[in-house]
């Protein structure tokens, strides 16, 4: 039996991508407000909260068995609940209620305040609840960050939009997050003001296509410009841009705004063109190469990151070969790279998934193979430089180390050094000493600021 004195607690399991982990920070705020803390595990829940993902066949596999693996966990004590959240509860809304009884409550992308009345005792709300659809994007409509409830680190992200204006053949993100919906670019800068003033140092902007931005006159490359003089930010980033919307603006902002760092992720999926088509990206190869250059041409020592998917329907060889090609070329220092995967309810899915899965493994190995050599060469080559690092907390890794990022996004595990006194946030000039298969490792020289 719990304890009825002490305030209830919560637990959230999250899975996916990075706009996830932000919508499980905006949900533990609004948990706080209400007057719930988190629990040290899941052990000490009250609520267990997972937030799920469908983008991916196996990230909703995911989520399916942590939720069935709740059912015991719910079992062990009175008035614990159960709450399914994100993308996957949006795509199968009631549906999950049918496949497991235990489920205390189903809430969609745009439904998320629907949270701290379940979660409470007595609920505010007949159980089970599904809560689905979409809102119309009003201001009041984004969760706002709180950070003096959360209790910010040194890196944060800010939304930009909701949804999404792109039909791409493959991709479930408009029928689960809604249509594009964007907030306004005051919202943005004051919330981006809040987190500095609050100990935030970098600052991610995050929306599904986060440059398709046009809103009251300002731009995407504007609002970069605005976020990017808010008082106390060091860092600023953005993800995941659309190839379609790099603009000028946009690249004259990589040049005139200092706090905006030298990576960007730009996800290509193909660099074949007819497979381009058929996944309705809108754009063809030499139009991704010239974003690129764009971009390289503002800021010359900008990396690149992207998302490659391998075994599209109806992909041929040379069309593979054609994306392999382009990773060298373009030199990205981070691939994440995919086997496709239909997905119910896109255009895709009623095509004939018609590379067999031993062959789709087989070029997701050989593009990863060479994306690493890629990757492997730049981290070589960043030996011997000193790199600034903004620190985020102690690393895993035994031996004292701290892990931060460089501006180029690159992870680098800092070693304890006379006079190394680590905290969250501070800005370091370090000598890199070592490259590692996935980061990088270094002593700390001289604090930058």
């Amino acid at each position: 039996m719990s304890d009825p004195r002490r305030p209830r607690r919560f637990w959230f399991v999250t899975m996916g991508c990075q706009m996830n982990r932000h919508d499980s920070v905006r949900m533990a705020e609004s948990l706080r407000a209400a007057g719930l803390e988190p629990a040290a595990g899941p052990a000490d829940a009250d609520v267990c909260i997972v937030n799920t993902c469908c983008v991916r066949e196996k990230a909703e596999q995911k989520a399916r068995s942590a939720v069935g693996r709740l059912a015991a966990w719910k079992r062990r004590r009175a008035g614990r609940r159960v709450i399914v959240a994100g993308c996957a509860a949006e795509r199968r809304r009631a549906g999950w209620l049918d496949d497991f009884a235990h489920i205390d409550a189903v809430l969609g992308p745009d439904r998320l305040g629907e949270l701290p009345g379940v979660a409470a005792v007595p609920p505010a709300a007949d159980l089970p609840l599904v809560a689905a659809g979409f809102t119309a994007g009003r201001p009041e409509d984004f969760l706002a960050a709180r950070p003096d409830l959360s209790g910010p680190g040194p890196t944060a992200f800010v939304t930009v939009s909701k949804g999404c204006g792109e039909r791409c053949t493959f991709c479930i993100v408009p029928a689960v997050r809604g249509p594009l919906r964007l907030r306004p670019a005051e919202d943005v800068v004051a919330e981006a003001a809040g987190l500095a003033a609050a100990g935030v140092r970098e600052v991610t902007l995050i929306g599904q296509a986060v440059n398709d931005y046009r809103r009251d006159g300002v731009a995407f490359g504007e609002l970069l410009r605005r976020v990017g003089a808010v008082a106390g930010l060091l860092r600023l980033r953005y993800t995941s841009p659309h190839p379609r919307f790099v603009d000028e603006e946009t690249a004259r902002a990589h040049a005139e705004t200092p706090v905006l760092c030298e990576h960007v992720h730009l996800p290509v999926q193909s660099g074949s063109d007819e497979v381009l088509r058929r996944m309705g990206r809108r754009y063809r190869r030499d139009d991704y190469r010239r974003a690129i250059d764009r971009l390289r041409g503002a800021r010359a020592d900008l990396t690149f990151g992207t998302d490659v998917i391998v075994g599209f329907p109806g992909e041929t060889e040379a069309q593979f070969e054609e994306t392999v090609a382009l990773v060298r070329e373009v030199g990205f220092t981070q691939v994440f790279s995919f086997a496709y995967s239909p997905r119910p309810g896109t255009a895709a899915a009623r095509w004939p998934d018609d590379v067999p899965a031993a062959e789709k493994a087989r070029r997701l190995r050989r593009l990863q193979r060479v994306a690493d050599e890629i990757a492997g060469a730049w981290r070589r080559g960043r030996v011997g430089a000193a790199e600034e690092v903004l620190l985020e907390g102690p690393s895993d890794r035994a031996g004292g180390t701290w892990q931060g990022r460089t501006r180029h996004n690159d992870v680098v595990h800092v070693r304890p050094a006379a006079g190394f006194t680590p905290e969250p946030g501070a800005l370091l000039r370090v000598t890199i000493e070592e490259a590692r298969p996935h980061c990088l490792a270094g002593t700390p020289v001289a604090e930058a600021s």
